[in-house]
């Protein structure tokens, strides 16, 4: 830059400024930028250095491995990110260039850790429903509020039957009463074990995806309580943690108990097994559910909590706080402390990316460096999605990281205007009463930023939204900010001394109002269903916050056109005609009054939500079931194809009839010996037994178990003018990825009293032959049932996607 030129943001820009001499010192391609462009990209420029691109680059590779379902070897997208590295510094002085490159350098990177992480996770689903006797170690022990026990066990062997494709760790609920078992104890029982379910409908969240990743292989439950054993492994540090999170967790229910001493429990030592429906159900209708799982809002009330105490009690002391840089160890203690809670709170994505927040701006204090910078986020971000790629793919990650970038977004540009304002006007007045004010506009204010930020992912993988969840944020916040997580810290550390209850019942008031607001804004306000969006408005969207959070110029005003083209996308689509489920046991068919028909009277609460949010069905037409002659509705009526949909389904003899409103013939049975007449009777055919026959000789499409097991569920969506046969949408693609190979793999082997001659515990495929030399390509005639509507975890603890 020349002597003439004056230095952006020192000194002011006018038209003259940048005539004669001046205009020909602007480099390259900007020199026939106009003025107001290039002001507002230099000051891009000054303000954010290259490192801003990297994380948004590592988040883009992983998001392009997912999506494009292409794996090749780890070395390709690492010899690519070596390639462009080179290059890069092989080109000196070309900016724009060698940004590119180091944008694209990092893409590869990203996808080549998604590609090593999927590379280097070979978790085994059970394929199928199946009875066993398992033989394992606990390794995590929680209990609900109805008293029973949910074990996570490491599954060392199998029998009756001796499985081919045992799952490694499996979550069993036992309800029988019995000896709770320690943690490294021995668990040998017999149990029902079950696969994680797939997707309810094309585009829903996959309840394998998470499971495949954490090492879980099947979910479960005991038939009859667990035998007793004395062995107990040696213990090892994840025992040990284990351990002093069950021992906390009996000490605060003891003070504590029902719904309060759980809730208690859940922020303290992050065990969410004993929050009652109705309270999980509150607090998410109020948009109050973050409180539950142990994120960056714990994390830094426990972390600032902890520096305010150390750093006053040093203050205390003028000899030490005029010495001795106090601050820096108040942030070492709240450092220790946040990794204890860490620790103590078990891995999760949401715990594992607030502690690297929080550790990164303590390491910031530590350094003299500014703490809450969109700098640090960026680190935070970059070491997450490293060390676990798939949680990008995950509400937990993709919420907790936009309201924390739209907040610090946020915080810096008011920081900005306000040091702008005193160069100009002076600094604002320093009355009570206008920090009061302040303090009150600022929660009301990061309330509003942070449900703004989330409201587009909430919608996208929950289908619902909280309007009114603002008035219970900025309730509620004050109380869990200054009362309840405070005294949640000073219980923990009371607990050595037998002191805890000093400080838990005044928590437990503080709760018990939270519940109260909960319940009555979720009587008053409750949420909405707001049925699917589609991704191409998630990622417009996501791009908008991006540039209104990392924009320092004017720039950011383009987040409004990059929105408003998200909001025109929203929609993805006119709404499936048919929905069945992929255990074959759950269909709906979409009326034109916006009602739904049920195949059964009492369908699957699991599966029917899931519909109801997604396609904001108003009522539940139930089934006519009639036990002889001809249903009133049956295909060959005189009736209009509209009155008998209707009706809903009609039902005889196990064999379930209805016509779409666009005049498909729906019929569905479980006796696979009906078939025949239902093709040629119906358009539509579901057959929820597992059938070698694929297809009908009269051209009707066939769904079996089967079919639906390697499909999922399906969508069938209503007839053009130019279509012969309805349009059928599998939710699990045929290029399955890695948690759904157990689709294609033969079903679990069942055990039958051996005959006179056999060898006792000799295994039964599962057309009832025995067999023990069963190939993974070998499948069966016939097969147990496929997980039903609550094949997902039934014992599901408000998980990060099934409820959050």
């Amino acid at each position: 830059m020349s002597a003439t030129q004056p230095s952006i943001g020192r000194t002011p820009w006018t038209r003259r400024t940048l005539r004669g001499s001046t205009r020909q010192d602007i480099p390259g391609w900007r020199r026939s930028l106009p003025i107001f462009w290039y002001r507002q990209i230099e000051r891009e420029r000054a303000a954010r250095s290259q490192f801003a691109w990297l994380p948004i680059a590592v988040l883009a590779g992983i998001l392009l491995f997912h999506a494009d379902r292409w794996t090749p070897s780890v070395w390709t997208p690492a010899g690519l990110a070596a390639v462009l590295f080179g290059c890069r510094l092989l080109i000196p002085g070309r900016a724009g260039a060698r940004l590119l490159l180091l944008i694209g350098a990092w893409a590869a990177v990203g996808f080549g850790a998604a590609a090593l992480e999927l590379a280097r996770t070979d978790t085994t689903i059970l394929s199928g429903d199946a009875t066993v006797r398992i033989d394992g170690t606990v390794t995590r022990r929680e209990a609900d509020e109805r008293g029973r026990f949910r074990y996570t066990i490491d599954v060392a062997s199998t029998d009756r039957p001796v499985l081919s494709r045992p799952p490694e760790r499996v979550r069993i609920l036992v309800s029988s009463r019995h000896a709770p078992l320690p943690i490294g104890g021995r668990y040998v029982g017999l149990v029902r074990l079950r696969p994680p379910a797939g997707p309810a409908y094309p585009g829903a969240y996959d309840f394998a995806f998470a499971p495949y990743f954490d090492g879980l292989g099947a979910y479960g439950f005991s038939l009859g309580a667990p035998e007793a054993r004395s062995e107990v492994r040696p213990p090892t540090f994840a025992d040990g943690v284990a351990r002093l999170r069950m021992s906390m967790d009996e000490k605060i229910r003891s003070v504590l108990p029902g719904a309060t001493g759980a809730v208690a429990s859940a922020l303290i030592t992050g065990e969410r097994a004993g929050i009652p429906d109705d309270i999980e159900d509150a607090l998410r209708a109020t948009s109050l559910a973050h409180i539950l799982s142990i994120s960056g809002f714990h994390m830094a009330l426990v972390a600032g909590f902890t520096m305010f105490v150390v750093r006053a009690a040093l203050a205390g002391f003028p000899a030490v706080a005029l010495r001795f840089p106090v601050r820096k160890f108040a942030a070492v203690a709240a450092l220790a402390v946040s990794f204890f809670y860490f620790v103590l709170a078990g891995d999760n994505p949401a715990t594992e990316r607030s502690f690297v927040m929080i550790a990164i701006m303590l390491g910031a204090i530590l350094c003299d460096r500014p703490a809450l910078t969109l700098r640090n986020v960026g680190v935070a971000a970059l070491i997450v999605m490293l060390l676990a790629p798939h949680v990008v793919l995950t509400a937990t990650f993709q919420m907790s990281f936009a309201a924390t970038v739209a907040l610090v977004g946020a915080y810096g540009a008011y920081s900005s205007w306000r040091h702008r304002r005193e160069r100009t006007i002076g600094p604002a007045s320093r009355a009570r009463w206008r920090t009061i004010l302040v303090v009150l506009a600022g929660v009301t204010l990061s309330s509003l930023i942070a449900g703004a930020a989330t409201a587009p992912y909430g919608i996208y993988h929950f289908k619902r939204v909280a309007p009114f969840g603002l008035i219970a944020n900025v309730l509620a916040t004050p109380i869990l900010s200054f009362w309840v997580m405070p005294l949640a810290l000073a219980s923990a550390l009371a607990m050595p001394l037998g002191l805890e209850a000093l400080f838990l019942q005044p928590m437990g008031w503080g709760l018990d109002l939270v519940f109260r607001f909960a319940r009555d804004f979720a009587t008053l306000l409750p949420d909405q269903a707001v049925g699917r969006m589609s991704g191409v408005a998630l990622v417009l969207l996501t791009i908008a916050i991006l540039v209104l959070s990392f924009s320092a110029s004017l720039l950011r005003w383009a987040a409004v056109p990059i929105a408003a083209l998200g909001l025109a996308f929203l929609s993805p689509g006119p709404p499936p005609e048919i929905l069945v489920f992929e255990s074959g046991t759950e269909a709906a068919v979409v009326l034109p009054d916006g009602k739904a028909a049920a195949l059964k009277p009492k369908p699957a609460a699991f599966v029917w939500d899931q519909w109801a949010r997604a396609y904001g069905w108003t009522s539940t037409v139930s089934p006519t079931i009639t036990t002889s002659g001809e249903p009133a509705s049956a295909p060959g009526s005189s009736a209009s194809p509209s009155s008998l949909a209707a009706t809903g389904f009609a039902c005889l003899d196990d064999v379930c009839r209805i016509v779409s409103p666009s005049g498909w013939r729906v019929a569905w049975t479980n006796a696979y010996e009906k078939l025949g007449d239902l093709c040629d009777t119906a358009d539509l055919v579901i057959v929820a037994r597992a059938m070698r026959t694929n297809s009908c000789r009269s051209g009707a499409r066939l769904l079996t178990l089967r079919s639906l097991r390697r499909t999922g569920s399906v969508a069938v969506y209503a007839r053009t003018p130019r279509q012969t046969h309805p349009r059928i949408v599998a939710a699990v693609p045929n290029d399955r990825p890695a948690w759904n190979v157990h689709r294609t793999m033969p079903w679990p082997e069942f055990w039958r009293k051996p005959a006179s001659g056999e060898a006792p515990g000799t295994p039964s495929a599962p057309d009832g032959s025995p067999t023990s030399t069963q190939t993974p390509n070998d499948d069966a005639a016939a097969a147990p049932p496929m997980p039903t509507a609550t094949s997902g975890d039934p014992n599901t603890n408000g998980s990060d996607e099934a409820g959050q």
